[in-house]
């Protein structure tokens, strides 16, 4: 019977595992609104999940962000210092990402968005807030829509975009983390135990 009970903990513990899943967060960068000055720094929601983008100009100081949304590739985050007046990240400045910490999330992959034939966005991972100064590169992105997946090792400290040439938009952010699904964890839970009670009562039941 020892091993009953063994078995019943060890069926406990992996329904418990299923019900924390690692899930994937994408966030647009529309949350707060579109086609607006989100001001020096925004915090965007999704799925319970808040992730923190902040401007920077590259000599050093905070710029507003803005979220634009004119349709197609012109869909994502930018800044309003951009020259040209089209709300985009330009090679003077840069937005800066910092990771979420609750629960525990892991950058995935970002995406930019409005880079031409002549453009180019460039991610860095740095642990430095407001610079890119002593910023690792991660990738550089040529083409619209396409995307830099964050290595593992550069997850604790801050995500910076900025353009290569040009002007270019933060598309999307992907984050995972490990969420526990309470609803499912508190099922699971409850048949568990029930399990290992049924147990105990025929241990009773055979002793009496």
């Amino acid at each position: 019977m020892k091993h009953k009970f063994t078995t019943m903990i060890m069926v406990l513990a992996g329904m418990v595992a299923l019900a924390t899943q690692a899930n994937a967060t994408t966030f647009t960068f529309q949350e707060n609104g579109s086609n607006l000055d989100l001001g020096p720094t925004s915090t965007f929601t999704e799925g319970g999940i808040s992730l923190t983008a902040s401007g920077f100009l590259t000599a050093g100081g905070p710029t507003d962000l803005y979220a634009k949304n004119l349709g197609g590739d012109e869909v994502g985050l930018g800044t309003t210092i951009d020259p040209s007046h089209q709300n985009e990240i330009v090679t003077t400045d840069f937005v800066q990402l910092t990771l979420p910490t609750t629960p525990p999330t892991t950058f995935n992959m970002v995406v930019s968005g409005s880079v031409q034939s002549s453009e180019s966005e460039k991610v860095f991972f740095t642990t430095t807030a407001g610079s890119l100064t002593g910023a690792t590169l991660i990738g550089t992105i040529s083409g619209a829509d396409g995307s830099v997946t964050v290595p593992a090792g550069d997850q604790t400290g801050f995500i910076d975009i900025t353009a290569g040439a040009g002007n270019v938009l933060l598309h999307t952010v992907t984050v995972t983390a490990a969420v526990p699904d309470s609803g499912s964890a508190v099922a699971l839970l409850g048949v568990a135990l029930a399990g290992i009670e049924g147990v105990r009562r025929m241990v009773r039941a055979r002793k009496a």
